[in-house]
């Protein structure tokens, strides 16, 4: 089997942690630039008077005061309670998120409009975008209030049983909890945490695997997550790999937290799991980072790494993005097991599509293509901001059964 050794020396933050950092200070201050950009445009663009007015500046100077407490949390890898995560950490991101997304996408609209309306003199055009505009923020800010609910639920459980070729019937049953895109950050608290790790444990699985995006922002992060996990001890053990958001975080930094708290890291191994009772390989590959929203350059790697494994054996690969599924067609592995679209995180009602179908063939779920098996999970934490609509996240347990 092929390993990397085991890190033992852990140092401070590496040079590329502390830019990261710094990269943080400066977002916080071009935040701020946005809300004051945001404000202006409202104000001005559509001649708010009185209340309107006064209303809109104490709401933007509200959301402006928890900032320096959000650098704080980032800084120093620091976790809100869950009553300041739901009612404070997250409403504030998603407030600022909302509000850049109207900056970029909505504003310019405003300004061209109200030049015409200036040119022309028509003050009912003027009137016409200020009652349009507010009933757009409310709708949007009802659905955001619901989206941010959705985070703060329980994963819902999901089960699957999968025929894996070549599986010895003293394996039958084997069983695998499948955890993707946990993204733990500044905006997550311990207790969501500890409480995802107990219903794991009380899953009673052979094996743990971590199909990447573990942590953002800062790797120190790594160290609770492993904690977390460290009272789940599955007899196989716990194996993980590295997603696109941990090479933006610092791979090799959370790769090494990880590994100190027993979190076996594969970037790009194979391990032998007879040597720990059940005769079967897994592979892992690390995400690259690049074009996140399509297939990863670093897939191209999978078949080489495949062809170690010595024919005969049971294989479960680990790819963070479910493109690493087409590049092992026709290579010995049973079964494949990615996350990196979060099932869409918004999706529309009555089962329509979520904004993963516009770029990724498989969303959610299991898919069979030629006697091979992918499960693509939905995630447990978000990514651009705060919000789940309509797709929960999930914990996945995954029953291995032998051929008959």
């Amino acid at each position: 089997m092929f390993f990397l050794n085991q890190p033992i020396n852990l140092s401070p933050l590496s040079l590329h942690s502390q830019l990261l950092c710094v990269k943080k200070l400066k977002m916080l201050m071009v935040i701020t630039g946005f809300a004051f950009a945001e404000a202006l445009v409202l104000t001005l663009g559509l001649k708010l008077r009185g209340v309107w007015l006064w209303l809109v500046i104490a709401l933007f100077v509200l959301f402006l005061l928890p900032l320096p407490y959000l650098w704080w949390l980032v800084k120093n890898a620091k976790h809100p309670s869950f009553f300041s995560a739901a009612f404070l950490v997250r409403p504030v991101f998603a407030w600022h998120f909302n509000w850049a997304v109207f900056l970029i996408f909505i504003a310019p609209l405003i300004i061209l409009l109200r030049g015409i309306a200036s040119i022309f003199g028509w003050e009912q055009l003027i009137s016409v975008m200020r009652w349009s505009v507010l009933g757009i923020v409310l709708f949007w800010g009802v659905v955001s209030i619901i989206g941010l609910a959705g985070t703060l639920r329980m994963p819902e459980l999901k089960t699957v049983e999968i025929k894996m070729p070549g599986l010895k019937s003293k394996d039958d049953g084997l069983r695998i909890v499948q955890l993707s895109d946990i993204h733990f950050s500044w905006w997550n608290s311990k207790q969501e945490l500890f409480r995802i790790a107990q219903k794991v444990k009380e899953l009673k699985p052979d094996l743990l695997l971590l199909t990447g995006d573990l942590v953002d922002h800062n790797p120190d992060y790594a160290y609770t997550l492993a904690d977390a996990l460290e009272d789940i001890n599955p007899r196989l053990g716990i194996y993980a790999i590295i997603g696109n958001h941990d090479v933006y975080t610092d791979a090799d930094a959370v790769a090494k937290r990880m590994w100190s708290r027993g979190v076996k890291m594969l970037r790009g191994e194979v391990v032998n799991l007879s040597e720990q009772g059940a005769d079967m390989f897994l592979a892992g590959i690390e995400d690259s980072g690049e074009h996140w929203t399509g297939s990863d350059p670093a897939e191209v790697n999978l078949p080489d790494i495949i062809r170690r494994i010595p024919q005969g054996f049971p294989v479960v690969l680990m790819t963070h993005r479910p493109t690493g599924f087409d590049q092992v067609k026709g290579l010995p592995v049973g079964l494949t097991l990615s996350g990196h679209t979060h099932g869409g995180q918004l999706k529309l009602p009555f089962g329509g599509p979520g904004l993963a179908d516009l770029r990724f063939k498989h969303v959610s779920g299991l898919f069979e293509e030629d006697g091979r098996m992918l499960y693509v999970s939905s995630g447990i934490g978000t990514v651009g901001f705060p919000f789940r609509l309509n797709c929960p996240a999930e914990i996945t347990l995954i029953v291995l059964r032998a051929p008959e």
